[in-house]
């Protein structure tokens, strides 16, 4: 029999002593009980962080070329990603021809540095002067990069202002970033040639500075430059483009890392997670035919290795961001023979089961230590394979304690992932830099940490010997 909703309703209201009126059939409420205000013309973007887009807004990514040489390497960026929308390019730079140069090539977004009677003609090398131009600027830069979730400061070191302003640059977006969530600073920078070696010095000292005001430093050395070089004729025009194609590499592993959707997918906070105050990084990508796995380990060792990167031959690295993609079909033992190869070329310890694991004992303060594995598959993907590596928290082989006994012929274990992590990383120049900063550098030199000694603790019933392999020499 069917039951007359209208009618209970009433019934219930009468019983309840709030039935004053004739309760109207179901059928003819017309309001919701619930308004809700919605734009039909909005565009709802989907809740998908890693595809480029964080809840509501794109992530914002600029790129700032600072001195002669970060304003091409800039231009060559621009070139390589007309049509990436995500990327706004910004050019800094004392030179007013090269930003008459950025001016014609559409980039709008620039500053142009000028004091006095430098009157936009450069710094002349003049580390001082750079510095006050960056001074003055620094408001300017900080406004710049108020709404910027990524930020990279690319620049060459040696000469005026790409060594004294790109660490103001840096420290401005950082500092703007200053508490919120999943942001980033990313200096890439060039170490001078070797037929330039007397400008090596002040830019080691410029790369110093840099590395306090970024998360992540990505130091291109040009010195084994002629030994990365295929034949003794290359020209100049192809020794510089090699060059930027390590820029290009940097910005491209990055950008097909966050906006790239995959089922096992990485997203911009793992690449925080990945990069945040991790010092010393090395960021690159390879590709390989699909069919022989040891063709991508191959190439991967040459990349991971490349002469013009820091040399990690004796660190390990704490932080490992791996993701891999491939065509339908790609053999799971060859993904995890590439994962592997990766850990292994990054000094991890390889354990009793056959894996890789990270092992340090007694790293320094604030070392952090963080693994992520993604990967997918694709149309595009047919017949090859490309592997993206975001490698940082470098840590000494022997600061690491690696092998270091403990008396009983065992390794002492690490029990927690974060050792005193703080927000600021410790920097400590070398004593070369430092005698170049007392010339130019008018602010105080911070003075080094002393190195925190571990305090002993008892092993909790087998716990570490359950979570972490026993690591002899």
């Amino acid at each position: 029999m069917p039951i007359d909703s209208s009618k209970v309703i009433s019934s219930i209201r009468r019983k309840a002593g709030i039935e004053s009126y004739v309760t109207p059939s179901l059928s003819e409420y017309r309001d919701p009980l619930i308004q809700m205000e919605i734009d039909e013309d909005t565009d709802h973007e989907p809740l998908i962080e890693s595809a480029g887009e964080t809840y509501g807004r794109p992530i914002s990514v600029c790129f700032a070329g600072v001195g002669t040489c970060g304003v091409n390497i800039l231009m060559s960026l621009k070139a390589q990603n007309s049509s990436n929308d995500m990327v706004d390019f910004v050019g800094i730079n004392s030179d007013g021809g090269s930003i008459k140069e950025l001016e014609k090539n559409g980039f709008k977004n620039n500053i142009a540095l000028s004091m006095g009677d430098s009157y936009y003609l450069g710094a002349g090398g003049d580390l001082k002067v750079a510095q006050e131009l960056g001074e003055k600027y620094y408001d300017k830069f900080k406004q710049r990069f108020k709404t910027v979730d990524l930020a990279l400061v690319v620049t060459g070191m040696g000469g005026g202002t790409g060594t004294g302003v790109a660490p103001l640059v840096a420290k401005a977006a950082r500092e703007v970033q200053n508490g919120k969530k999943n942001t980033l600073t990313i200096g890439v920078a060039t170490m001078p040639s070797g037929i330039e070696s007397d400008r090596r010095e002040i830019a080691e000292h410029g790369i110093a500075e840099l590395k306090k005001h970024v998360d992540a430093l990505v130091v291109i050395d040009q010195l084994n430059l002629l030994d990365v070089l295929d034949q003794e004729n290359t020209s100049m025009d192809e020794a510089d483009e090699l060059i930027d194609s390590r820029f290009e590499i940097v910005l491209q592993s990055i950008m097909d890392t966050i906006t790239n959707y995959t089922k096992r997918n990485i997203d911009f906070a793992d690449v925080c997670s990945t990069l945040k105050e991790s010092g010393d990084s090395i960021i690159t990508t390879v590709e390989a035919p699909a069919g022989n796995v040891e063709d991508i380990k191959k190439e991967l060792a040459k990349a991971v290795n490349d002469k013009l990167l820091v040399n990690h031959s004796n660190k390990i690295a704490s932080r490992l961001m791996i993701y891999q993609f491939y065509e339908q079909g790609y053999s799971e033992r060859s993904h995890y023979e590439v994962v592997s190869e990766i850990q292994r070329l990054f000094n991890w310890t390889k354990s009793d089961n056959g894996y890789y694991r990270c092992v340090l004992d007694n790293p320094p303060e604030g070392t952090v230590k963080f693994l992520k594995i993604g990967n997918g598959s694709g149309e595009e993907y047919k017949g090859k394979t490309k592997v993206i590596v975001i490698a940082g928290g470098f840590v000494d082989k022997i600061s690491a304690g690696v092998g270091a006994s403990t008396g009983t012929g065992k390794t002492a274990k690490v029990e927690n992932i974060i050792f005193n992590r703080k927000t600021e990383p410790i920097v400590r120049p070398s004593e070369r830099s430092v005698a170049v900063a007392k010339e130019w550098q008018p602010q105080s030199q911070p003075q080094p940490q002393p190195q925190l000694q571990p305090q002993p603790q008892e092993a909790s019933s087998g716990s570490f010997e359950a979570i972490f392999d026993e690591i002899t020499l």
